[in-house]
């Protein structure tokens, strides 16, 4: 009986002066600013161990990745090389999430290897005020 309690405080005493002194959702904690904005970019990658390339359009950038929606099969975890169109720049990358979209169609978070804020361009580097 006393185990809940442990496992589970904030249905106790302890959880609910949490939810009275924090009251409201969650915030997320970000690493940078996301920035929605709509960039042609090229992936390549590997898929059932066959080279691919896919072109597509960001939905939302930031510093450090950004996300958008993919055709080819890709796994968590896996490196792809992601070129920005507009500067023909390359980076790698690794695919950070997946999720499904609304319309059924799969969103893939792409994280970079290294920092590159300046990968995006002017204005959509994910910082405050560009």
């Amino acid at each position: 009986m006393g185990e809940g309690k442990f496992l589970l405080p904030r249905w106790g005493r302890l959880g609910r002066q949490v939810r009275a002194e924090n009251p409201g959702p969650a915030r997320e904690n970000r690493r940078a600013v996301r920035v929605r904005v709509s960039l042609p970019v090229l992936l390549y990658g590997r898929a059932d161990n066959e080279p691919f390339t896919e072109t597509t359009e960001t939905i939302n950038v930031s510093a450090h990745g950004g996300l958008v929606p993919l055709r080819s099969r890709v796994n968590p975890s896996q490196n792809l090389i992601l070129t920005n169109l507009q500067t023909n720049q390359e980076l790698k990358c690794r695919v950070a999430r997946l999720v499904r979209g609304r319309n059924g169609d799969v969103l893939a978070g792409l994280e970079f290897l290294q920092h590159s804020p300046s990968f995006w361009g002017h204005g959509a580097s994910g910082r405050p005020g560009n």
